[in-house]
């Protein structure tokens, strides 16, 4: 199925400004993740938001900030299911 998640990323904003990420990532960010369920479909989201974080800038810093606080720096605030994958 096809999943549309919203992630406020608004308590990691002033963060990943220090360490240098000020471009790809929003208060708010909307992806489309293919998944089997819900959880699955959060879980793809995240990913995508660390990807899109790691395309701006990859240092240690970083990479430690994505390992340690993102996970508790976010939420998800939306999740809809679009239509089942044909």
């Amino acid at each position: 199925m096809i999943y549309k998640v919203v992630i406020d990323a608004t308590k990691a904003l002033e963060t990943l400004n220090k360490i240098g990420i000020k471009k790809h990532v929003q208060k708010t960010n909307f992806f489309f993740v293919e998944a089997d369920n819900p959880d699955g479909a959060c879980h793809a989201a995240i990913e995508k938001l660390e990807d899109k974080i790691l395309q701006e800038k990859i240092n240690d810093e970083v990479v430690n900030f994505l390992e340690d606080e993102l996970i508790h720096s976010i939420k998800i605030t939306e999740l809809m299911k679009i239509r089942p994958y044909a």
